[in-house]
Parts: C-alpha cells; sequence; structure tokens
C-alpha cells in the first residue's frame, strides 16, 4: 500500500469523512468537501464551500497556509500576528486571545466559519451558531492528530492533495530520524525533562510538558519530542490528560530534583522566534534562571545541557525540525552531518513561500 492510500484511509477511519474525492484534482486544489466531522466529533453539512474563514488557532494558521489556502482568511487571533508574522496575516484584523475574543467583531465580519482549539472558547457555539457562523474546531499541533487533522482541514478547504504532499515530506524526514535514532545504543540515551522557560524564568518553578498521555498515547509536543529524539522520559509519572486540557503540569522542587535530568528543553513563545535577532536575550533568561531556581542542582544544570526552544519548533508542523536539532544536542557524534538550518530554509521557503530567519533554539553557555 503506498503512503497517500495509508494516510487516506486512516483519515477516512478516524475522522469518519462523508464526502466524494475528486479524482482530477491537481497537486495543489481539489474539490472541498461540504460534509465532515471535526476534532470534537461535531458533524458538519455545509450549504456550499467555506470562502471566508477566521482563524482563531495560530496552528491553524499556519497549517492553512502551508496548504496554500490563505486568501480564504479573514481574520486571526490567538496571537497569530505577534508570533507567526510571518504568514502574511499582518493586514488583517485581529479578534483577540482565545481567552479575550470580539465577539461582536467577529458576527460583523460576517465569516462562513470560525477555526477554533479544540478545548479553548468554548462558548463560541452560543453566540456564533445562531448567527449562522460554523464553529469547526481543530487544533494542528497535537503529536497524535497532527496528520489526520492537516487532511482533515485540506478536505474541507480544497487542498487534500497539497496536505498529502506536505505529510508525505515532513513524515519522510521523520521516519529518516527515527531510523537513526533506533541505532543509538540504550546506554548513551539521556534523560529529559522539557520545561516551561516563561515560568521559570518568572517563578523559578518546574512545569512539565508531558512526554505521554494518559491512556499510554502521545504526549504534548514538547514533551514527546522527547521521546522522538531519543530521549528518556525523566518524569514518567507526569501524563497529560486531553480532557483537561492543560500542556503544563506543576510539580514541586523536591520532585523535579528528584528526577535529576541529564537535559532540560525549556520551552514557550515569548523568547525566539522570526523577529529574534539576538542570542544575548537567551542568555540573560538562562543566566536568571540560574539564579532564582535550582536547575543548577541538576545533572543538566551542572553540565550545562540545558537547551532553549521556541513552543514552535517542537510543538507543530515545525517538530520534525525541531527534533533533528534536539538529536544534535542530546546525541552530537550521531547527528554532527545533520544541519538543522537546512531543514528550517526549506520548510519555510518551500511550504510557507517566505524568508527563513529569527531563532528559534539556543543551546546554555
Amino acid at each position: 500500500m503506498n503512503y497517500k492510500r495509508a494516510i487516506k484511509q486512516m483519515f477516512l477511519g478516524a475522522a469518519t469523512l462523508i464526502g466524494v474525492f475528486s479524482s482530477s484534482c491537481s497537486v495543489w486544489a481539489s474539490e472541498p468537501v461540504t460534509d465532515f466531522t471535526d476534532s470534537c466529533g461535531t458533524q458538519f453539512h455545509l450549504e456550499k464551500p467555506l470562502e471566508k474563514i477566521i482563524v482563531l488557532n495560530r496552528q491553524t494558521a499556519e497549517a492553512v497556509k502551508i496548504l496554500g489556502a490563505e486568501d480564504k482568511v479573514i481574520a486571526t487571533g490567538d496571537t497569530t500576528v505577534e508570533n507567526n508574522s510571518y504568514l502574511g496575516y499582518n493586514d488583517l484584523p485581529d479578534m483577540g486571545d482565545t481567552g479575550e475574543l470580539n465577539l461582536e467583531a467577529i458576527i460583523a465580519l460576517d465569516p462562513d466559519a470560525v477555526f477554533v482549539h479544540t478545548n479553548r472558547a468554548m462558548e463560541l457555539e452560543d453566540t456564533l451558531t445562531p448567527a449562522g457562523i460554523e464553529v469547526i474546531r481543530i487544533d494542528n499541533y497535537q503529536p497524535q492528530n497532527f496528520d489526520e487533522e492537516l487532511l482533515l482541514l485540506g478536505s474541507i478547504l480544497g487542498k487534500e492533495e497539497r496536505a498529502e504532499e506536505f505529510l508525505e515530506y515532513k513524515n519522510t524526514i521523520e521516519q529518516d530520524t527515527a531510523s537513526r535514532v533506533a541505532q543509538i545504543d540504550d546506554s548513551k540515551r539521556k534523560t529529559v525533562m522539557a520545561l516551561s522557560v516563561g515560568f521559570m524564568n518568572s517563578q523559578g518553578g518546574y512545569r512539565i510538558f508531558p512526554c505521554m498521555n494518559i491512556d499510554g498515547d502521545m504526549g504534548v509536543g514538547e514533551g514527546y519530542s522527547t521521546i522522538l529524539a531519543g530521549g528518556i522520559d525523566a518524569s514518567p509519572e507526569i501524563q497529560y490528560d486531553p480532557a483537561i486540557g492543560d500542556t503544563t503540569i506543576l510539580v514541586d522542587e523536591e520532585y523535579a530534583l528528584s528526577c535529576n535530568p541529564q537535559v532540560i528543553t525549556l520551552h514557550g513563545t515569548w523568547l525566539g522566534g522570526y523577529n529574534c535577532t539576538d542570542e544575548a536575550d537567551f542568555q540573560t533568561v538562562l543566566d536568571n534562571i540560574y539564579d532564582i531556581s535550582s536547575i543548577s542542582q541538576t545533572d543538566a544544570g551542572k553540565n550545562k545541557e540545558v537547551y532553549i526552544f521556541h513552543t514552535d519548533f517542537l510543538g507543530a508542523s515545525k517538530r520534525h525540525i525541531g527534533v533533528l536539532q534536539l538529536c544534535k544536542y542530546l546525541y552530537p557524534e550521531e547527528f554532527s552531518d545533520i544541519n538543522t538550518e537546512e531543514y528550517a530554509e526549506e520548510y519555510f521557503e518551500n511550504w510557507l513561500n517566505t524568508e527563513y530567519k529569527g531563532i528559534w533554539y539556543y543551546a546554555a553557555k
């Protein structure tokens, strides 16, 4: 069975998509579906294909750009303009953070649909559905659902073939990485703890991104990347509960020190990213963390194996690139031939149609 056929069958089973896929579509576009089920299990029957959408999930906003359907976006939210300026939505109206949405402005724009996270702004349906605006819930960042959600989005927007091409590109890199990781001797594997950089920088405390969820499946992207890169979960008791939706879990200092990770990865959106030009900002944060926290008492802190990643490089569509960089940090000899910047440049230029720049990861000094 070839890759595209396997992915399509997986998607049909998981998303219970109803509709006919065009057999004569080009690589770039296909006939949009109007009957589908979103990631929360809500069934939709649209009278016509979507032409005007508001995207209140910045990861979905990037997925729309990957698919080449950005012309349908009439407004964004969820700090898309602030954190994802390279997507080209900067001149569109901003509906606000998902915790403080401007519902009146959304209704005034009269979109065909609004895309939002599966577990945020749960009040939207009460206001928007009576106004004739569909609320479609999809995340486009959780590792266990990313592929099928991109296929779902591609089908809704008439870009199914483009979605399949992106997944073939991404999954090929992931499979190559997995093959290399599998060759690393167990005795060389390092324990890793993924933490919130913002909380540690401000509170000196430990908020963990879990590697696995309570069902034994993939956890939060920042944490699960530990496993993808060949690391060992330093805190396996800390697990993600999708029903609650909190992507980090607060633990006390005593527990964190008892785990004694050999490597610590720090994640956030406010440090680094596309518009970052000065590495000194990273070192200033690390120096502060060493001053106000107990990180220096861990093996990771003692050996300066502390690495900062912008959340986007391990949390969603750029995960395949960030994992390669984490592999380089964990196992520099085995991955010495990998140039992460080349992979990042390819992603930005070929899939986002924009220049690659910024600082997305940093190693302690």
